[in-house]
């Protein structure tokens, strides 16, 4: 008698061996473990757990890939049932598995939309005095802080508060007219406290350079210059006032350094006097956001995601025939399938209620089906043809950031002062994108202030990749309940079944042996490891900037103290003297 080989495997049968035959008693269940296998649903878990993270902390850039590993998973797991209507087999079991395991996707979907975090900022009612300020500046200056140097730092910050207040009006598309003056007011302001000529000596004696007093602040920032960056500011117009604020106070008989330093301090105070920090937008925002100034490729794989979820609702409309009649053995084996909808178990072929259970749950999965395809199709015609393809466009020229404009053309004409004000966003290649870019990077450069020495270029920037919020606990504890309920129902589904629910589905192979088990696993896992690894790169980001800011604390503190006894040593000389 030759050895038994099982038929699972890739292999021939030997001339000396037969096929195994096995005997199970009857309405034995065995389960499909390229459908249902614990890989499969392991996957989904991780899929979920990991978007859990992302919400809790933040991290909104493992979002596009949630959303298109997700798609992907779910949908090559839905065409595989679909293809099992041919082969008659059970599939009620598989359907009420899978549903579990992609039901509050939407749910999901939502929180990855409106919890994209951004920069915003609110003006702080607290402004420095000029006291602090000129105490402030005296740290860093061996000789004398007088008060035009007070002003000229007071209209410094200014500027740098006007740019950050024009980037918020451009988040929120709200008083934009009036962050638009108020930049060119401040600019005009600090460029008008430097037309007083200082007169300084050289070796070749006294000289009297018209140049010698910021001259390039005067000459670069002309008014037709001022009105085009008021009109439509970028990070770099930032940054170049800066460095001119740099090159005027060393034109002002400063030294580089502590121009520099100087500079970076004004920088602070006009940072501590905003509120610049990183939340999720408002609702109403978020929503706006997403379709106007998100990538497409998260906007694409949003709407995929979407699209993939309507496709299992509308599918249990076309498999409500095969859910109650595929794999069944009337009067023989009808207590022994058991599903687990809402927790509760239930017979499909026992339960005389369940056909219309079922109809109510087809009617209901369907209307909702038909709001997510509708939504999943605005946001692909969007992504694919632009916000101008689906009236967003002219939404939003006609919405409040235009309201009460007295003129439609690009140039608006000028105001009271003579200056004139542009609109940008009327000009045909205009990009919402872009100018979200512009005013995040904008925030960005005043919220971490930098400092402008030459050892500071090529020094990396340490950021953090995560925003923790407490605000974002309650919703991460609500998505948390939905997967303790998605992993209850689905395998009680498994585990529960045979006429006292107490015998789990049989399958062929233990678990991940199969190679769709195998994929899905390490999908999930895949996405689960680069949100930890976010993780974990931020805790070591925050221990590395605390560690640089205190090194550069006591840097400062160690310059100072050695200043004022350079200062005390120099004026005990001068008494002896």
């Amino acid at each position: 008698m030759g050895y038994f080989v099982g038929l699972t495997s890739t292999g021939f049968v030997g001339t000396d061996e037969m096929s195994a035959v096995t005997s199970f008693m009857p309405c034995h269940i065995f389960g499909d473990q390229m459908l249902i296998g614990t890989g499969i649903r392991v996957g989904f878990y991780l899929l979920y757990v990991a978007a859990i993270l992302a919400v809790l902390f933040g991290i909104d850039k493992q979002f596009r890939f949630w959303h298109g590993a997700w798609g992907i998973l779910a949908l090559s797991l839905f065409l595989s049932m679909f293809l099992n209507l041919a082969t008659y087999n059970l599939i009620i079991i598989d359907y009420a598995v899978l549903i579990e395991l992609v039901l509050w996707y939407p749910v999901f979907f939502v929180f990855t939309v409106l919890f994209r975090q951004a920069l915003v900022v609110d003006s702080k009612p607290y402004i420095k005095s000029d006291e602090e300020i000129l105490e402030r500046l005296q740290r860093h200056r061996s000789a004398a802080v007088n008060h035009l140097d007070v002003s000229r730092a007071r209209a410094y910050a200014d500027v740098l508060r006007a740019f950050a207040l024009h980037a918020a009006a451009e988040e929120v598309e709200d008083d934009y007219e009036d962050a638009q003056e108020k930049l060119s007011q401040a600019v005009r302001h600090y460029v008008s406290h430097w037309h007083e000529q200082i007169e300084f000596t050289d070796e070749r004696g006294p000289r009297d350079d018209p140049t010698a007093d910021g001259g390039a602040v005067t000459t670069v920032y002309n008014p037709e210059l001022v009105d085009e960056i008021s009109a439509a500011p970028t990070r770099a117009d930032v940054e170049k006032f800066r460095d001119l604020y740099v090159a005027a106070l060393v034109h002002s008989e400063h030294s580089v350094a502590e121009a520099r330093a100087a500079e970076q301090e004004v920088a602070l105070i006009a940072a501590e006097e905003l509120r610049i920090k990183r939340r999720a937008r408002k609702p109403k925002h978020a929503v706006s956001h997403f379709l106007m100034t998100t990538s497409y490729k998260d906007q694409l794989t949003a709407a995929i995601g979407l699209l993939v979820w309507s496709m299992y609702m509308f599918g249990t409309a076309a498999l409500n025939w095969p859910l109650l009649h595929n794999g069944i053995k009337r009067g023989v084996c009808d207590d022994v399938p058991t599903v687990y909808f809402v927790l509760a178990p239930k017979k499909p072929f026992a339960d005389s209620g369940f056909e219309l259970f079922l109809r109510i749950w087809t009617v209901g999965v369907c209307i909702v089906a038909v709001i997510t395809t509708a939504v999943a199709l605005f946001i692909l015609i969007v992504a694919l043809f632009g916000p101008s393809a689906t009236g967003l466009a002219s939404w939003t020229h006609g919405g409040k950031r235009h309201r009460g404009r007295k003129s439609s053309s690009v140039e608006a004409g000028p105001d009271d002062h003579g200056h004139v004000h542009q609109d940008l966003s009327r000009e045909s290649k205009y990009s919402r994108k872009t100018r979200e870019k512009h005013s995040q990077e904008i925030l960005a450069c005043l919220h971490h202030t930098e400092s402008r020495t030459i050892q500071h270029r090529y020094q990396s920037r340490i950021t953090s990749p995560i925003h923790f919020s407490l605000w974002n606990i309650p919703w991460a504890i609500l998505l948390a309940v939905l997967l303790v309920i998605t992993i209850v129902c689905a395998e009680l589904t498994v585990n529960r079944q045979g006429p006292n629910n107490d015998t789990p589905l049989d399958f062929a192979r233990p678990p991940l042996h199969e190679t769709a088990e195998i994929l899905a696993f390490l999908i999930g896992l895949y996405s689960l490891v680069l949100t930890v690894l976010s993780l974990i790169g931020a805790v070591l980001a925050a221990v590395l900037r605390k560690s640089r800011r205190k090194h550069n604390k006591h840097h400062k503190d160690h310059h100072h103290k050695h200043g004022k006894e350079k200062e005390e040593r120099h004026e005990h000389q001068g008494g002896l003297n």
